[in-house]
Protein backbone atom coordinates (compact mmCIF):
# COMPACT_ATOMS: atom_id res chain seq x y z
CA UNK A 1 0.00 0.00 0.00
CA UNK A 2 1.59 3.63 -0.96
CA UNK A 3 2.12 6.04 1.82
CA UNK A 4 -1.31 7.98 2.58
CA UNK A 5 -0.61 9.85 5.02
CA UNK A 6 -0.30 13.98 5.12
CA UNK A 7 2.47 15.63 3.42
CA UNK A 8 4.85 17.61 5.53
CA UNK A 9 3.50 20.08 3.77
CA UNK A 10 0.20 19.69 5.31
CA UNK A 11 1.56 18.97 8.46
CA UNK A 12 3.64 22.29 8.59
CA UNK A 13 0.91 24.19 7.68
CA UNK A 14 -1.87 22.60 10.20
CA UNK A 15 0.71 23.42 13.03
CA UNK A 16 1.56 26.82 11.64
CA UNK A 17 -2.84 27.56 12.30
CA UNK A 18 -2.19 25.85 15.88
CA UNK A 19 0.71 28.06 16.66
CA UNK A 20 -1.39 31.60 15.78
CA UNK A 21 -5.00 30.20 16.49
CA UNK A 22 -4.41 27.77 19.85
CA UNK A 23 -3.98 29.62 22.77
CA UNK A 24 -4.76 28.22 25.93
CA UNK A 25 -5.50 25.22 24.41
CA UNK A 26 -4.22 22.04 26.00
CA UNK A 27 -3.53 20.38 22.67
CA UNK A 28 -1.27 17.35 24.53
CA UNK A 29 -4.36 16.66 26.84
CA UNK A 30 -6.72 16.61 24.17
CA UNK A 31 -5.08 14.40 21.93
CA UNK A 32 -4.82 12.40 25.40
CA UNK A 33 -8.86 12.42 25.26
CA UNK A 34 -9.09 11.53 21.78
CA UNK A 35 -6.78 8.49 22.17
CA UNK A 36 -8.91 7.03 24.85
CA UNK A 37 -12.62 7.52 22.74
CA UNK A 38 -10.93 7.01 19.42
CA UNK A 39 -9.01 4.03 20.44
CA UNK A 40 -11.57 1.24 19.41
CA UNK A 41 -11.86 3.14 15.86
CA UNK A 42 -8.37 -0.17 15.02
CA UNK A 43 -10.96 -2.84 16.38
CA UNK A 44 -13.99 -1.46 14.46
CA UNK A 45 -12.31 -1.30 11.19
CA UNK A 46 -10.00 -4.61 11.70
CA UNK A 47 -13.51 -6.60 12.40
CA UNK A 48 -15.37 -5.42 9.12
CA UNK A 49 -12.10 -5.67 7.06
CA UNK A 50 -9.94 -8.32 8.36
CA UNK A 51 -6.64 -5.91 8.26
CA UNK A 52 -4.55 -5.84 11.73
CA UNK A 53 -4.47 -1.97 12.16
CA UNK A 54 -2.95 -0.31 15.27
CA UNK A 55 -3.46 2.75 16.96
CA UNK A 56 0.18 4.52 16.68
CA UNK A 57 -0.55 8.05 17.21
CA UNK A 58 -2.77 11.34 17.77
CA UNK A 59 -2.10 14.65 17.10
CA UNK A 60 -4.07 18.09 17.08
CA UNK A 61 -3.89 21.55 15.65
CA UNK A 62 -6.47 24.28 15.00
CA UNK A 63 -7.91 24.44 11.56
CA UNK A 64 -9.94 27.34 9.74
CA UNK A 65 -13.00 26.32 7.72
CA UNK A 66 -11.75 28.31 4.75
CA UNK A 67 -8.21 26.26 5.15
CA UNK A 68 -10.18 23.42 5.42
CA UNK A 69 -10.72 22.55 1.43
CA UNK A 70 -7.43 23.53 0.23
CA UNK A 71 -5.98 20.63 3.32
CA UNK A 72 -8.34 18.00 2.57
CA UNK A 73 -8.04 18.36 -1.47
CA UNK A 74 -9.81 14.74 -2.95
CA UNK A 75 -9.89 12.95 0.51
CA UNK A 76 -13.49 12.17 1.61
CA UNK A 77 -14.95 13.68 3.88
CA UNK A 78 -18.12 12.10 6.29
CA UNK A 79 -20.27 14.57 7.69
CA UNK A 80 -21.89 13.11 11.00
CA UNK A 81 -25.02 14.75 12.80
CA UNK A 82 -24.73 14.05 16.66
CA UNK A 83 -26.23 15.72 19.59
CA UNK A 84 -24.44 16.57 23.26
CA UNK A 85 -26.81 18.57 24.74
CA UNK A 86 -27.01 20.93 21.70
CA UNK A 87 -26.47 19.32 18.21
CA UNK A 88 -23.99 19.88 16.18
CA UNK A 89 -21.54 17.80 13.44
CA UNK A 90 -18.01 16.24 13.44
CA UNK A 91 -16.61 14.54 10.74
CA UNK A 92 -14.23 11.77 9.79
CA UNK A 93 -11.87 12.14 7.11
CA UNK A 94 -10.51 9.43 4.70
CA UNK A 95 -7.52 9.21 2.17
CA UNK A 96 -8.91 9.02 -0.92
CA UNK A 97 -6.56 6.07 -1.37
CA UNK A 98 -7.50 4.49 1.78
CA UNK A 99 -11.20 4.66 1.11
CA UNK A 100 -11.07 2.33 -2.19
CA UNK A 101 -8.40 -0.22 0.65
CA UNK A 102 -11.41 -0.15 2.80
CA UNK A 103 -13.94 -0.32 -0.24
CA UNK A 104 -12.13 -3.36 -1.59
CA UNK A 105 -11.73 -5.25 1.34
CA UNK A 106 -15.91 -4.86 2.05
CA UNK A 107 -16.45 -5.62 -1.32
CA UNK A 108 -14.08 -8.49 -2.71
CA UNK A 109 -13.98 -5.94 -5.59
CA UNK A 110 -10.73 -4.67 -7.30
CA UNK A 111 -10.50 -0.98 -7.02
CA UNK A 112 -7.34 0.63 -8.39
CA UNK A 113 -5.91 4.30 -7.91
CA UNK A 114 -7.63 4.85 -11.46
CA UNK A 115 -11.34 3.76 -10.57
CA UNK A 116 -14.38 5.52 -9.03
CA UNK A 117 -16.14 4.29 -5.94
CA UNK A 118 -19.38 2.64 -7.14
CA UNK A 119 -22.87 2.81 -5.01
CA UNK A 120 -22.16 -0.45 -3.22
CA UNK A 121 -18.75 0.46 -2.64
CA UNK A 122 -19.40 4.04 -1.09
CA UNK A 123 -22.35 2.31 1.25
CA UNK A 124 -19.59 0.11 1.93
CA UNK A 125 -17.22 2.64 3.27
CA UNK A 126 -20.10 4.70 5.14
CA UNK A 127 -21.41 1.65 7.38
CA UNK A 128 -17.35 1.58 8.82
CA UNK A 129 -17.67 5.06 9.38
CA UNK A 130 -21.16 4.62 11.01
CA UNK A 131 -19.45 1.92 13.60
CA UNK A 132 -16.63 3.84 14.33
CA UNK A 133 -19.01 6.65 15.38
CA UNK A 134 -21.13 4.42 17.08
CA UNK A 135 -17.80 3.47 19.41
CA UNK A 136 -16.86 6.86 19.55
CA UNK A 137 -20.46 7.96 20.81
CA UNK A 138 -20.19 5.15 23.79
CA UNK A 139 -16.85 6.30 24.78
CA UNK A 140 -18.24 9.85 25.08
CA UNK A 141 -21.01 9.30 26.77
CA UNK A 142 -18.84 7.42 29.62
CA UNK A 143 -15.75 10.00 29.15
CA UNK A 144 -18.24 13.07 29.95
CA UNK A 145 -20.72 11.44 31.83
CA UNK A 146 -23.67 12.74 29.72
CA UNK A 147 -26.15 11.17 26.56
CA UNK A 148 -24.65 11.64 23.32
CA UNK A 149 -25.86 10.29 20.56
CA UNK A 150 -25.93 10.36 16.32
CA UNK A 151 -27.78 10.72 13.61
CA UNK A 152 -26.76 8.93 9.65
CA UNK A 153 -23.44 9.43 8.32
CA UNK A 154 -23.60 11.45 5.12
CA UNK A 155 -20.78 12.23 2.61
CA UNK A 156 -19.96 15.75 1.98
CA UNK A 157 -17.44 18.18 0.27
CA UNK A 158 -14.70 20.24 2.64
CA UNK A 159 -15.93 23.30 2.27
CA UNK A 160 -19.68 22.75 3.01
CA UNK A 161 -18.81 20.89 5.83
CA UNK A 162 -16.03 23.81 7.52
CA UNK A 163 -18.99 25.96 7.09
CA UNK A 164 -21.22 23.61 9.14
CA UNK A 165 -18.93 23.26 11.74
CA UNK A 166 -17.84 26.73 12.38
CA UNK A 167 -14.80 28.84 13.33
CA UNK A 168 -12.62 27.56 16.44
CA UNK A 169 -12.83 23.71 14.85
CA UNK A 170 -9.65 21.48 15.67
CA UNK A 171 -8.16 18.82 13.78
CA UNK A 172 -7.09 15.50 14.83
CA UNK A 173 -4.91 13.14 13.00
CA UNK A 174 -4.98 9.69 14.03
CA UNK A 175 -2.21 7.15 12.45
CA UNK A 176 -3.17 3.18 12.22
CA UNK A 177 0.00 0.78 11.33
CA UNK A 178 -0.15 -2.29 10.12
CA UNK A 179 2.35 -4.83 10.53
CA UNK A 180 5.05 -3.99 7.10
CA UNK A 181 2.86 -1.17 5.72
CA UNK A 182 2.92 2.31 5.88
CA UNK A 183 1.30 4.64 8.19
CA UNK A 184 -2.05 5.39 7.59
CA UNK A 185 -3.93 8.40 8.87
CA UNK A 186 -7.78 9.23 9.52
CA UNK A 187 -8.64 12.81 10.20
CA UNK A 188 -11.19 13.79 12.85
CA UNK A 189 -12.67 17.16 12.69
CA UNK A 190 -14.66 18.40 16.06
CA UNK A 191 -16.41 21.08 16.39
CA UNK A 192 -15.60 24.25 19.07
CA UNK A 193 -18.67 23.54 21.16
CA UNK A 194 -17.51 19.58 21.44
CA UNK A 195 -13.95 20.87 22.39
CA UNK A 196 -15.33 23.16 25.17
CA UNK A 197 -16.90 20.39 26.43
CA UNK A 198 -13.94 18.24 26.58
CA UNK A 199 -11.32 20.54 27.65
CA UNK A 200 -14.24 21.78 30.60
CA UNK A 201 -13.94 17.87 31.25
CA UNK A 202 -10.32 17.83 31.31
CA UNK A 203 -9.90 20.77 33.85
CA UNK A 204 -12.27 18.89 36.28
CA UNK A 205 -10.15 15.61 36.55
CA UNK A 206 -6.94 17.41 36.71
CA UNK A 207 -7.91 20.53 39.09
CA UNK A 208 -5.81 20.01 42.02
CA UNK A 209 -7.74 18.02 45.01
CA UNK A 210 -8.86 20.66 48.49
CA UNK A 211 -6.94 19.25 51.25
CA UNK A 212 -8.64 17.23 54.24
CA UNK A 213 -9.54 19.47 56.94
CA UNK A 214 -6.86 18.46 59.74
CA UNK A 215 -8.13 15.25 61.93
CA UNK A 216 -7.91 16.52 66.02
CA UNK A 217 -5.90 14.12 67.89
CA UNK A 218 -8.13 11.30 69.29
CA UNK A 219 -8.21 12.08 73.56
CA UNK A 220 -7.66 9.15 75.38
CA UNK A 221 -10.45 8.50 78.04
CA UNK A 222 -10.15 8.48 81.56
CA UNK A 223 -9.37 5.11 83.49
CA UNK A 224 -12.13 3.37 84.85
CA UNK A 225 -12.78 3.54 88.49
CA UNK A 226 -11.17 0.58 90.61
CA UNK A 227 -13.80 -1.80 91.63
CA UNK A 228 -12.96 -3.89 94.75
CA UNK A 229 -13.23 -7.58 93.81
CA UNK A 230 -16.46 -9.10 95.20
CA UNK A 231 -16.33 -11.81 97.47
CA UNK A 232 -16.75 -15.74 95.89
CA UNK A 233 -19.58 -17.87 96.82
CA UNK A 234 -19.05 -21.20 97.96
CA UNK A 235 -19.97 -24.19 96.01
CA UNK A 236 -23.04 -25.82 97.02
CA UNK A 237 -21.86 -28.57 99.06
CA UNK A 238 -23.89 -32.39 97.23
CA UNK A 239 -26.65 -33.53 99.94
CA UNK A 240 -26.02 -36.31 102.68
CA UNK A 241 -26.68 -39.69 100.71
CA UNK A 242 -29.11 -41.67 102.58
CA UNK A 243 -28.61 -44.39 104.77
CA UNK A 244 -28.35 -47.69 102.82
CA UNK A 245 -27.39 -46.64 99.25
CA UNK A 246 -24.04 -47.65 98.30
CA UNK A 247 -22.16 -44.11 97.53
CA UNK A 248 -21.13 -43.72 93.59
CA UNK A 249 -24.18 -45.20 92.94
CA UNK A 250 -26.25 -41.99 93.98
CA UNK A 251 -29.89 -42.30 91.50
CA UNK A 252 -30.36 -38.96 89.26
CA UNK A 253 -32.86 -37.94 86.71
CA UNK A 254 -33.24 -40.28 83.73
CA UNK A 255 -33.37 -38.29 79.86
CA UNK A 256 -36.29 -40.12 77.45
CA UNK A 257 -35.70 -40.62 74.05
CA UNK A 258 -38.00 -41.09 71.42
CA UNK A 259 -37.10 -42.59 67.87
CA UNK A 260 -36.95 -39.72 65.19
CA UNK A 261 -39.71 -39.96 62.25
CA UNK A 262 -38.87 -38.77 58.84
CA UNK A 263 -41.43 -37.69 56.14
CA UNK A 264 -41.86 -40.24 53.18
CA UNK A 265 -39.13 -38.93 50.17
CA UNK A 266 -41.48 -40.03 47.30
CA UNK A 267 -45.16 -38.89 48.43
CA UNK A 268 -48.02 -38.41 45.72
CA UNK A 269 -49.20 -34.67 44.81
CA UNK A 270 -52.00 -33.47 46.70
CA UNK A 271 -54.90 -32.04 44.67
CA UNK A 272 -53.84 -28.24 45.34
CA UNK A 273 -50.41 -29.28 44.05
CA UNK A 274 -51.64 -30.54 40.50
CA UNK A 275 -54.17 -27.69 39.98
CA UNK A 276 -50.56 -25.65 40.54
CA UNK A 277 -49.23 -27.06 37.78
CA UNK A 278 -52.31 -26.64 35.87
CA UNK A 279 -51.55 -23.37 35.99
CA UNK A 280 -48.58 -23.26 34.08
CA UNK A 281 -50.37 -25.59 31.10
CA UNK A 282 -51.82 -21.96 29.02
CA UNK A 283 -48.60 -20.57 28.92
CA UNK A 284 -47.41 -20.13 25.71
CA UNK A 285 -44.03 -21.25 23.92
CA UNK A 286 -42.52 -20.14 20.85
CA UNK A 287 -41.69 -23.10 18.69
CA UNK A 288 -39.28 -22.55 15.52
CA UNK A 289 -38.53 -25.02 12.78
CA UNK A 290 -34.92 -24.41 11.66
CA UNK A 291 -34.26 -25.26 7.74
CA UNK A 292 -30.86 -24.69 8.63
CA UNK A 293 -28.03 -22.13 8.95
CA UNK A 294 -24.93 -20.87 7.51
CA UNK A 295 -21.96 -18.14 8.08
CA UNK A 296 -21.17 -15.66 5.17
CA UNK A 297 -18.50 -12.58 5.75
CA UNK A 298 -19.91 -9.48 5.42
CA UNK A 299 -18.33 -8.66 1.71
CA UNK A 300 -20.47 -11.58 0.24
CA UNK A 301 -23.70 -10.21 2.13
CA UNK A 302 -22.95 -7.39 0.31
CA UNK A 303 -22.87 -8.96 -2.99
CA UNK A 304 -26.16 -10.32 -2.61
CA UNK A 305 -29.30 -9.19 -4.68
CA UNK A 306 -32.90 -10.19 -5.74
CA UNK A 307 -32.31 -13.70 -7.52
CA UNK A 308 -29.33 -14.81 -5.33
CA UNK A 309 -28.58 -18.29 -3.81
CA UNK A 310 -27.76 -18.70 -0.28
CA UNK A 311 -25.80 -22.56 0.86
CA UNK A 312 -27.67 -24.14 4.09
CA UNK A 313 -25.78 -26.75 6.13
CA UNK A 314 -28.55 -29.50 5.80
CA UNK A 315 -28.87 -31.51 2.90
CA UNK A 316 -31.83 -32.37 0.71
CA UNK A 317 -34.53 -35.07 2.46
CA UNK A 318 -32.47 -34.55 6.10
CA UNK A 319 -35.27 -33.82 9.41
CA UNK A 320 -35.23 -30.10 9.95
CA UNK A 321 -35.20 -29.15 13.81
CA UNK A 322 -37.54 -28.23 16.15
CA UNK A 323 -36.80 -25.34 18.62
CA UNK A 324 -39.24 -24.77 21.70
CA UNK A 325 -38.07 -21.30 22.93
CA UNK A 326 -34.95 -21.02 21.43
CA UNK A 327 -34.51 -24.87 23.03
CA UNK A 328 -33.99 -28.28 20.63
CA UNK A 329 -36.84 -30.71 21.11
CA UNK A 330 -37.31 -32.67 17.99
CA UNK A 331 -36.74 -33.67 14.33
CA UNK A 332 -39.26 -33.66 11.81
CA UNK A 333 -39.91 -33.77 7.80
CA UNK A 334 -42.21 -30.57 6.53
CA UNK A 335 -45.98 -31.55 5.16
CA UNK A 336 -48.26 -29.78 3.40
CA UNK A 337 -51.55 -29.25 4.78
CA UNK A 338 -54.58 -27.83 2.94
CA UNK A 339 -52.17 -25.01 1.61
CA UNK A 340 -50.19 -24.84 4.99
CA UNK A 341 -47.07 -25.91 5.48
CA UNK A 342 -46.61 -28.28 8.56
CA UNK A 343 -44.08 -30.66 10.09
CA UNK A 344 -44.98 -33.96 11.15
CA UNK A 345 -42.49 -35.30 14.03
CA UNK A 346 -39.96 -37.82 13.35
CA UNK A 347 -38.13 -38.51 16.68
CA UNK A 348 -38.44 -36.21 19.60
CA UNK A 349 -36.61 -35.86 23.01
CA UNK A 350 -37.59 -37.84 26.24
CA UNK A 351 -38.47 -36.06 29.42
CA UNK A 352 -35.17 -36.24 30.97
CA UNK A 353 -33.11 -35.26 27.58
CA UNK A 354 -36.02 -32.18 27.57
CA UNK A 355 -35.25 -31.57 31.37
CA UNK A 356 -31.58 -31.50 30.91
CA UNK A 357 -31.79 -29.10 28.12
CA UNK A 358 -33.83 -26.95 30.40
CA UNK A 359 -31.31 -26.50 33.07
Amino acid sequence: MADIGLTQEQIDQVLGSAESSAAGLDVAALADFERETMGNLPSVLNALTGFDYQLEAVEFATTAPDELAELIGSDLCFKIPITVSDAMVHCLILDNQFAKVVASALTGGEVTEDTELNEMEMSAIVEVISQANGSYLTSLSSALAISATGDAVEQGEASSIGAEIGEGAILGTISLKQAEQDTTTIRHLIPKALVDRIMAKIGETTAPAEEPAPVPEPVSPAPPPEVEPMAVASAPQPASVPAGVPSGNVAGPTTQYQPASFSQLLQPKSEAEIRNLDILLDVPLQITVELGKTQIPIKQILEYGQGSLITLDKLAGEPIDLLVNGKYFAKGEVVVIDENFGVRITSILSPAERLAQLS
